[in-house]
């Protein structure tokens, strides 16, 4: 039975969803006994090779197809975004007591995605989006207090990286949007990949590490790259095609329920209780958000980004 191209779009953010929460967990598991540096190698040259072997599963992608010099300039601007907003991730991760705590502030991207939409059509919120965004920024608070804690403490920490990562993750949604007909979510993966690899290449050899790693360490490190950095990328990107991201941001905003859940049955222990709380808010937020923007009443938010492109060219 042939799928719809819109329940086709379903399926595959709902794999990136699954997939995207195990990162989480796998990806804490590993740093808690390797740098920053070393995981990203390990991590990121797996990714490589899951996608290029998923590349190769038929004769479609082993030929070779010349890269236009805008597509080529877009892969390089999409790279660079992604060294900065994928760097801050992991290092939230590493420095977070949880991993579902960046987990819960990663609902923050599809606020930054809606107001970059308002930015560039000089939209005002109403009525549904208003109490959408002051959800979820009421919830990253709530999961973001410290007793005692400074500002500085806040930047550095994981919400503060987090505040980093989801903003840039915003533009990369938007970027890699505008140009999904003509760059495919293989390209789009390993590309990301290849610009991870070197960022933390350049670390590891700055600060003089070397490659050896424990041995569960890097049994975390494949299985959590092949459903990152491979099924999560790919099914991100290949949603794109089928359906809009504000739809495909109501569904990945439940991420973090997966991932209190694995933390729980991997680690054994589970966030604070006002932590869960601000969690709940930030999804209840994205999803009246989302709601709000896809109102019949309206154009939806896709739709207008899409002619505003179009309008620009």
């Amino acid at each position: 039975m042939k799928l719809k191209p819109e329940l086709k779009g379903y399926a595959y953010i709902l794999l990136a969803t699954v997939a995207g929460s195990t990162v989480y967990v796998f990806s804490k598991a590993a740093l808690n006994q390797v740098s920053l540096a070393q995981f990203g190698v390990y991590w990121f040259s797996m990714a490589i090779v899951w996608n290029t072997l998923f590349t190769m599963r038929s004769a479609e992608h082993r030929q070779f197809h010349a890269i236009s010099r805008k597509s080529f300039k877009v892969l390089v601007l999409l790279g660079l975004i992604e060294m900065v907003a994928t760097g801050t991730f992991y290092a939230a991760i590493s420095v977070a007591s949880n991993p579902a705590i960046p987990s819960f502030l990663r609902n923050m991207e599809y606020i930054f995605v809606t107001l970059l939409g308002v930015i560039l059509l000089s939209e005002r919120f109403k009525g549904m989006e208003i109490a959408g965004v002051l959800l979820t920024f009421t919830g990253a608070l709530v999961i973001s207090y410290q007793k005692g804690g400074s500002p500085n403490s806040y930047l550095t920490g994981s919400s503060g990286l987090m505040l980093i990562c989801t903003s840039f993750y915003a533009i990369r949604t938007i970027t890699a949007k505008k140009f999904i007909k003509t760059i495919t979510p293989t390209m789009l993966a390993i590309n990301r990949a290849i610009f991870l690899l070197l960022l933390a290449t350049v670390l590891l050899t700055i600060n003089g590490q070397g490659l050896k790693i424990p041995s569960n360490a890097l049994f975390n490190i494949i299985i959590g790259s092949f459903m990152g950095p491979f099924l999560t990328s790919i099914g991100q990107y290949s949603a794109l095609k089928y359906i809009e991201a504000s739809r495909a941001a109501i569904i990945q905003s439940t991420t973090s329920l997966f991932v209190v859940l694995g933390v729980f049955l991997y680690f054994g222990h589970l966030p604070m209780a006002y932590q869960i709380a601000g969690g709940l808010l930030t999804i209840g937020g994205v999803v009246l958000l989302m709601l709000g923007r896809s109102n019949p009443i309206k154009m939806r938010f896709g739709t207008q980004v899409k002619r505003f492109i179009q309008n620009s060219r």
